[in-house]
């Protein structure tokens, strides 16, 4: 065994010791047996994705986010919310740079090189993320979804260097770090398909206004305070309540966890207007709340 080898032995065997010690004791063997199986005569760069793959599902099993498990779930019907949510929210970031720049008398080479000065990295991480969660809604779900969480790192990054001049540089990217961990949260062979179309729908009515909103296109409407989107959000929550005719514990608590994109944005687009920044943190967590308030009723219904 070459001295690689060796080396990659002895990482595998410390991502192995990542699962439960029950379950490593009852699958350990066979989980290595299985890697060096799939990894045989393979280049670095199938081999290390691979061991990214077992490391997550290390860390599922740890966290109990298998499919199976009641967290995999609720985060498999959270996760498709989520990349709806980090599509709108960036493709509004890409939009409003947009218009701008077409509204600006300034010559557009000008603009872009002013704009590639410090907006360059967000607008590229805006487009990954609405590219890959496109992707990851369309079929491609496992590279898309893990794609969308990657932009999402980077954006947050990318507003934490831009400083205020981006607008809020530690809300905005704390919101989007959350949103990262929601969509690496779901087990990748499972999705929650009606939540998924629904991801769709508010992408759609969120952007399509907003945009129409930006390009001055809605006569007598002459700015917005960040409630339209959390509102879409909690509407598509209650249609699918209605759909899956539940009490709607999981879809509220769904939206909740899938909201910190448009937290981010009603709280830097409210300005001094206090009612939609109020309405911006009581929204989601209100509904979050309600959520598990029916979810221990139900458990204490369920106990007696």
């Amino acid at each position: 065994m070459t001295g690689r080898a060796v080396v990659e032995q002895g990482v595998i065997e410390l991502v192995v010791r990542l699962y439960p010690a029950a379950y490593r004791q009852a699958h350990g063997a066979e989980i290595m047996a299985t890697y060096r199986e799939m990894t045989a005569g393979q280049p670095w760069r199938a081999r290390l994705r691979e061991g990214v793959e077992l490391v997550a599902h290390a860390l599922r099993t740890r966290l109990r986010l298998g499919a199976a498990a009641p967290a995999g779930r609720f985060f498999a019907l959270a996760a498709p919310l989520a990349l709806g949510t980090a599509a709108a929210a960036s493709g509004l970031f890409v939009m409003r740079w947009y218009v701008g720049l077409v509204a600006s008398p300034a010559p557009l080479l000008v603009q872009l090189k002013a704009g590639l000065d410090g907006w360059n990295v967000l607008l590229g991480c805006a487009v990954a993320i609405v590219v890959a969660a496109a992707a990851a809604l369309a079929g491609a779900w496992r590279r898309g979804r893990w794609c969308a969480a990657a932009g999402s790192l980077g954006f947050a990054a990318a507003a934490v260097i831009s400083g205020p001049a981006f607008g809020d540089p530690v809300f905005t990217p704390a919101m989007m770090a959350i949103t990262a961990l929601v969509m690496a949260a779901c087990p990748p062979d499972r999705r929650d398909e009606a939540a998924a179309g629904a991801a769709v729908a508010v992408v759609a009515a969120v952007l399509v206004p907003l945009t129409a909103l930006y390009a001055r296109a809605l006569p007598g409407i002459s700015t917005d305070y960040g409630s339209w989107p959390l509102l879409v959000l909690i509407a598509a929550g209650v249609i699918l309540a209605v759909r899956n005719r539940s009490v709607g514990a999981r879809e509220l608590g769904a939206t909740a966890v899938a909201s910190p994109p448009f937290v981010a944005y009603a709280y830097t687009s409210a300005g001094d207007h206090l009612l939609p920044a109020v309405l911006a943190a009581v929204l989601p967590v209100g509904a979050l709340l309600a959520a598990l308030a029916v979810h221990l009723r139900r458990q204490v219904g369920s106990a007696r």
